[in-house]
């Protein structure tokens, strides 16, 4: 039997699902602004005009252009998640071919989320809260990292795991930031040192778990 508390969840779930859904429509519209723009020349009310929405709307679900930018960083870690997982097979058996095909995989994902990073990049040089907020990401990407590889070589401690996956992350971030500037570089001879330098740390996780 239906309750009249029962009664309006539908209507409640329904709000809920065209609140979610206006969002998403502003943050689309931010990526597509923030791409042919960029981050610092992009108002709020063009990216209210690409979404088809009012100032007052924006101003229901944002207080500020820069809080946009919390979506666009959990829409691009989104990405990330299955290939890090994807790590934790290739430390526990660590060759080169494997790891070379694992930072090819990486690298592969950047296009997807060049547009949601580049103006997270963008907006870190200007606004110091911006560059927080994203240092607290990077940290937590370590930990991610770390974690995989502890999935793979499961003796090896927490700390080390840690350093290991701060000293795996640095070249691949700092390729990852070029390409979303739109520099270029050899690909498959950065892919070649790369996977040289990482199989040489991964493989001292298996040294270090057996120890």
């Amino acid at each position: 039997m239906m309750t009249e508390q029962t009664s309006g969840l539908p209507r409640v779930r329904i709000r809920a699902a065209q609140r979610e859904l206006t969002r998403s429509r502003f943050v689309d519209a931010a990526v597509a602004v923030f791409a042919e723009r960029g981050y610092p020349r992009t108002t709020v009310d063009e990216i209210c005009e690409r979404a088809g929405a009012t100032r007052t709307t924006f101003y229901l679900h944002f207080k500020a252009k820069s809080d946009l930018l919390l979506e666009l960083m959990d829409r691009g870690e989104g990405h990330f998640h299955a290939v890090y997982r994807d790590l934790s097979d290739v430390a526990h058996d660590p060759t080169l071919d494997g790891v070379r095909r694992w930072l090819s995989t990486a690298m592969q994902e950047w296009k997807v989320v060049a547009d949601l990073s580049r103006p997270i990049l963008e907006a870190a040089v200007i606004e110091p809260e911006v560059g927080e907020i994203l240092r607290k990401r990077n940290a937590s990407q370590v930990d991610e990292l770390a974690a995989a590889l502890r999935q793979g070589a499961r003796l090896l401690s927490a700390r080390d795991a840690e350093v290991y996956a701060s000293i795996l992350l640095a070249p691949l971030r700092y390729y990852f930031e070029l390409y979303v500037r739109g520099e270029k570089f050899d690909r498959p001879r950065v892919l070649d040192a790369m996977a040289s330098a990482w199989m040489a740390v991964i493989g001292g996780t298996q040294s270090d778990a057996s120890m």
